[in-house]
């Protein structure tokens, strides 16, 4: 096992511009983080020169809420320096598990980053790069780490004032790299975007604490909102809005925090409060006990700290490389998995980016894709957070709605803003209506389903149904007890032009469920969309209902009494299933369809031709007819577009994605190597403005799609089925997604992503 000044190397956590940062340990036991500087920057004096006096101040750090410096040897080969290990998620992972702070949580948060950056300030030092990857979470409290790396004060340990970017660039900076220091000749500055100072951005000398103000201001907009309050997308974008706009603080709790952290925010250093008036703002307004000795960031910690222990146990069999090379890049695998150790990796690993000296307005300074295919481009990235279930995506004009267990979410597609969350328990069902209305169907709460609409611009509620009994809809003639609609319940929302119609049913899908709904009907209420007021009602038949539609002024509803399964057995015991046509104005019946409940789509209201994916055959129906045009055998679970685009039908399975003539069902293309998005539950191939998205391993690849979890997003030409771009995603599993105005949306797991394709459109 390799040493450096005494301490032995366990793993690498990162390479960065320049220098490595290794897990290491003490003949004693006691792990740090032991950064050394890459040889080739150790060899300028200059750079040599500034390690001594940074070295020596960091060293003088003394602060319980910091990762502090234990040992270092600016003139070592190579040099290096020792802090303290901080095992723990960072900041960004811990809040997003507790969700956005209180007052009383950011205010203790506030107060103790004030209080490390006072220390760091007492040493002549500026941080310079504050921000969430930098703050680790651990048992004794939240720790700023790589304070080390950070450029000098206006005036350096000896008192002289500090020349090295006397001639107008930054001088070089400390191990880890990413403190804001330029690289030696390379006209580039490492920045974060959205931590980052006007100040530091514009290169008006040398940043001083006022810098550190700003970035903690940014940190805890963040913790208050979920957002960056410069907004998401390419850092060329976030940096100039940096330098242009007013910071976004909608969401932060209270006029007094909008006042204080605008103050943070101010483009002008002088505008902005100093440390010790920070400390005490918050002080006085701090929480009594710390929301990271509380569950579920105690738990998160736990997790960190057994990866930890996780990590030195598979080191002990990886030989580390020379340091006298350089790395091999880390896969994301492996760097994922350090990462989670609370592993104190360089920032240039994470969020810090390069600055060209010659950056302009948004969207300069970006390299050109060195793939051999087309690569689309992340436009913004959001973690929802643990323990999201079947998490939706609705895009609906200028919204995209997030819709999970736990939570209703608008938020802006082009940027990732939160602009309101709601509860979301027992939401069945989230139907737009309109620009201005979206409907919610809550079930799973006592008494009957309700029917809800908010304002789509403020998430706040403009009416909700109450039990239907009491407004008067359902005739005394019913023959429905009164306890009909009880917990357990189940609502289908569909909207027509003037009429919103919510069924209500019990399940009949098994055994148990038949037994328990006592041959209870459906039923069928008719609101106006707008007020909420009761128009009608209508008792069905003994069935659950499996879809509601709306065609040409009619509501069809189709029931069952039967499992819901696409095998061939159950589809045979659901062919007799009936559709049931009401009319949309008094909700009174037209005609039942027989048969017809497997086409809902199918019915007298309805134009033009509807393809359906029933077993193992796809088929084209006359849906005013309901009669088949034709139908085409297929193997394994296959979902299809319900219309056609350009003379074609897209159909996507687990293992294959083709287009059918729309004409005649005949296989236009066929590819093996890519899969439908959605999965859970399967949805057809997400087809939008001229694109047709899917998943897939990475293009030119030998490994086929369904041989492990997916590489990323295929924007495809659905004429064609060839390659237009792709590009890669975060996480692999649970996959849905959505699209709209140029912009793809997919959240795998709990990470959001929003792409677009290389020229900046779909």
């Amino acid at each position: 096992m390799r040493e450096i000044g005494g301490y032995q190397l366990v793993a690498l956590l990162g390479d960065g511009e320049t220098g490595q940062v290794h897990l290491a340990r003490t003949a004693s036991g006691q792990l740090v983080a032991l950064k050394t500087v890459h040889p080739h920057l150790a060899a300028d004096p200059r750079y040599r020169a500034r390690l001594r006096r940074e070295f020596a101040a960091a060293t003088a750090v003394d602060d319980p809420y910091t990762a502090g410096v234990l040992a270092a040897d600016p003139d070592a080969e190579p040099p290096w320096l020792a802090t303290a290990y901080a095992a723990g998620p960072a900041l960004s992972e811990a809040v997003s598990a507790l969700g956005p702070l209180g007052p009383s949580r950011l205010a203790a948060l506030g107060a103790l980053l004030a209080e490390a950056l006072a220390a760091v300030h007492a040493a002549h030092l500026v941080h310079r790069d504050l921000k969430p990857a930098n703050v680790i979470v651990t048992r004794d409290g939240p720790k700023v780490i790589d304070f080390g790396i950070a450029k000098g004060a206006a005036e350096g340990a000896d008192g002289a004032e500090a020349a090295d970017g006397a001639d107008g660039s930054d001088g070089p900076g400390g191990p880890g790299g990413p403190g804001g220091a330029a690289l030696p000749d390379s006209g580039e500055t490492l920045v974060s975007p959205g931590f980052t100072a006007p100040e530091q951005l514009a290169r008006e000398g040398e940043p001083g604490p006022p810098a550190d103000v700003f970035a903690l201001g940014g940190l805890l907009a963040l913790c208050a909102t979920g957002r960056n309050p410069f907004g998401a997308g390419r850092a060329p974008q976030v940096l100039y809005r940096t330098l242009h706009e007013e910071p976004d603080l909608d969401g932060v709790p209270g006029d007094d925090w909008r006042e204080f952290l605008g103050r943070c925010l101010a483009r002008e250093p002088a505008a902005r409060p100093a440390v010790a008036e920070v400390l005490a703002w918050c002080a006085a307004r701090g929480a009594p006990e710390p929301w990271w000795e509380q569950e579920p960031v105690t738990g998160l910690i736990l997790q960190h700290e057994e990866a930890t222990a996780e990590l030195i146990e598979a080191a002990a069999t990886v030989p580390l490389p020379s340091p006298a090379a350089p790395a091999a890049p880390a896969s994301r695998r492996r760097f994922l998995l350090w990462s989670a150790s609370g592993a104190v990796a360089a920032a240039s690993l994470s969020t810090a980016v390069a600055l060209p000296t010659d950056s302009g307005g948004p969207g300069g300074g970006e390299r050109p894709s060195a793939t051999p295919w087309p690569r689309g481009r992340t436009l913004w990235t959001r973690d929802l957070g643990p323990n999201r279930q079947g998490t939706a995506l609705i895009r609906h004009g200028d919204a995209l709605y997030v819709h999970d267990s736990a939570s209703l979410t608008r938020l802006d597609p082009a940027t990732g803003a939160v602009r309101w969350q709601r509860d979301a328990q027992g939401v069945s069902q989230v139907v737009p209506h309109g620009t201005d209305l979206l409907h919610l169907v809550r079930t799973g709460l006592s008494g009957a389903p309700a029917l809800a609409a908010l304002d789509s611009a403020t998430g706040e509620t403009r009416w909700e149904t109450r039990d239907p009994r009491l407004e008067g809809l359902r005739p005394r003639t019913s023959l429905l007890p009164d306890e009909v609609e009880q917990e357990g319940s189940q609502g289908m929302l569909a909207l027509g032009d003037r009429v919103a119609c919510l069924v209500t049913y019990e399940r009949y899908d098994t055994d148990r469920a038949r037994r328990t709904a006592r041959k209870r009907p459906w039923r069928a209420y008719g609101y106006d969309p707008a007020t909420g007021e009761g128009l009608w009602y209508h008792e069905g038949t003994a069935a659950g209902v499996t879809a509601v539609r709306h065609a040409g002024g009619r509501f069809a509803v189709a029931a069952s009494v039967h499992a819901q399964s696409d095998s061939p057995e159950q589809l045979r015991a659901r062919a007799g299933d009936p559709l049931h046509v009401l009319r949309a104005s008094d909700g009174r019946p037209e005609t039942t369809v027989v048969g017809g409940a497997l086409r809902p789509d199918a019915q007298p209201g309805a134009t033009g031709t509807g393809y359906f994916a029933l077993g193992e055959a796809v088929s084209a129906v006359d849906l005013a007819a309901r009669t088949t045009l034709w139908s085409r055998g297929v193997t394994g679970s296959v979902s299809v577009t319900p219309t056609a685009t350009g003379g074609l039908v897209h159909a996507g399975s687990p293992s294959e994605v083709s287009a059918m003539d729309a004409a005649t069902g005949r296989t236009r293309w066929l590819r093996t190597d890519v899969r439908r998005l959605t999965e859970d539950p399967p949805a057809p191939p997400l087809l939008s403005e001229g694109r047709l998205y899917v998943t897939g391993p990475e293009p030119g690849s030998d490994r086929l799609a369904l041989s492990g979890p997916a590489w990323g997003l295929h924007a495809l030409d659905p004429e064609t089925g060839k390659l237009v771009w792709a590009v890669p995603f975060e996480g692999r599993d649970k996959l849905s997604g959505s699209a709209g105005g140029g912009l793809v949306h997919v959240c795998a797991g709990s990470v959001l992503t929003t792409f677009h394709g290389p020229d900046g459109a779909a």
